[in-house]
């Protein structure tokens, strides 16, 4: 790395610039009907460069580390800085500061011990008469972050994302694990669990949409955290003015019950220590109590609001703004089964897919549910359900949580995840069925 930091140090150009450096490890193994069908082995570099000269703002990138590439980096930047036409950036890039940093090596799994956790998983599935489909990333993140400030800094995160559809016919369970590190992943039991949900989920019956106590599990809990997440925390629509929480700063804007924060420390979440302009990352309330408290920033948004800058920069320029990327949903003190068993008439939802938003200034958003969806009767799971439609307001949505689980679970993807507990909710409202 000092080497190419020398080659940064002897092209750049302009009056402040910056480079980011992401290299990407990833090892893939890809299995459907019980067979491996893919593996490979990807290794990506990502090298993007902002230069501003006379308050004009130029980017670049490029997959090209060589000298020859760094250099004709810079010359696209400055290029375009340069020009009138583009951006003003009246904010000057960050300034060194003080960030702890624990060093670590990179960890390489090789295809054979992917193989054997798929070996595991396929011979529960299989003595159940059901076939096993899912993925295993082990991945190695590395991110450099350099400017004309004297920010030198560099961070690495290793961690395997796991998931795993049992299924028979068109019943299907899922179960997942992403966890920091591989070997404390339980492939057989995991494959249990999606075995379970697929067995159950045999037969389903139809029955008619409308407003239904839930109980959701963390994934689904995760998905609808992380639109809010997009919606209402970065300060770029706060800024703007179309966020519901820029009209509703230290008003209540959820149930009491309600908790969530940005910490890129919590011992579940995986992340840097650092956000994208090597700002150092800070734990940002963000719901307390189910009081709106705060949002998350970059330096540009920070000046704009005069606020302080967080650490939540994305790699510039962010046409989204500032984002959380460790969201943690306070836990709560119930037990899934009691959580259950409180439930007289419901649905359980093991996880949403097909989100999408609706409404962005009204947080509404529709889905389906999938992989796992029952009815429940008398505070037990009754019989297997198809697929609804669900349409809700999340706000809304989030003011109807009756229990909160004391069990947290990390759900995400790449390096956006949500700490995320169960939820029972009340007229959560599914708008249509499915034939499936």
């Amino acid at each position: 790395m000092k080497e190419i930091k020398n080659i940064i140090l002897k092209y750049a150009q302009g009056d402040e610039w910056e480079v980011g450096i992401n290299a990407n490890n990833m090892g893939t193994t890809r299995f459907a009907n019980s067979i491996i069908h893919q593996n490979m082995a990807i290794n990506r570099n990502l090298l993007w460069v902002r230069v501003i000269f006379q308050k004009r703002v130029g980017s670049a990138t490029t997959t090209d580390i060589s000298e020859e590439g760094i250099k004709n980096l810079f010359e696209r930047a400055f290029n375009l800085a340069k020009d009138k036409r583009a951006p003003k950036m009246e904010v000057s890039l960050p300034q060194k500061s003080k960030i702890e940093i624990k060093r670590k090596k990179a960890v390489i799994i090789s295809p054979e011990e992917r193989k054997e956790k798929v070996a595991n998983i396929v011979k529960v599935c299989e003595k159940k008469n059901l076939k096993a489909f899912g993925v295993i990333h082990t991945i190695s993140d590395s991110l450099t972050i350099i400017n004309s400030n004297g920010i030198f800094l560099q961070d690495l995160i290793n961690y395997t994302y796991l998931t795993i559809t049992a299924m028979d016919g068109g019943a299907s369970g899922f179960s997942f694990a992403i966890e920091k590190d591989f070997y404390k992943i339980d492939e057989k039991t995991l494959a249990e669990i999606a075995a379970e949900k697929a067995l159950k989920a045999q037969n389903p019956k139809e029955i008619e949409p409308g407003r239904y106590t839930v109980f959701l599990e963390e994934p689904a809990v995760a998905e609808m955290l992380s639109f809010l997440a997009w919606l209402e925390f970065g300060a770029k629509r706060f800024y703007e003015k179309t966020s519901l929480i820029s009209k509703k700063m230290g008003k209540r804007i959820t149930g009491k019950n309600i908790t969530i924060y940005d910490d890129w420390t919590h011992k579940l979440t995986i992340g840097f220590p650092f956000d994208f302009e090597g700002v150092k990352r800070k734990k940002v309330i963000l719901i307390k109590n189910g009081i709106a408290k705060g949002i998350v920033t970059d330096s540009y948004y920070a000046q704009k609001l005069k606020m302080k800058n967080t650490g939540h920069s994305l790699v510039q320029p962010a046409p989204y703004g500032p984002f959380p990327l460790n969201l943690i949903f306070e836990k709560g003190n119930k037990k899934k089964e009691e959580m259950i068993k409180s439930i007289d008439k419901g649905i359980y939802v093991t996880r949403f897919w097909y989100t999408r938003v609706v409404d962005p200034d009204k947080t509404l958003i529709t889905g389906m549910t999938r992989d796992g969806t029952y009815f429940i009767e008398n505070g037990k799971i009754s019989y297997p359900i198809k697929n609804l439609r669900f349409l809700i307001n999340i706000y809304e949505t989030l003011n109807n949580v009756k229990m909160i689980s004391r069990e947290q679970r990390y759900y995400g993807e790449e390096l956006f995840g949500v700490v995320a507990p169960a939820l029972v909710i009340e007229n959560f409202n599914f708008q249509s069925k499915t034939e499936y």
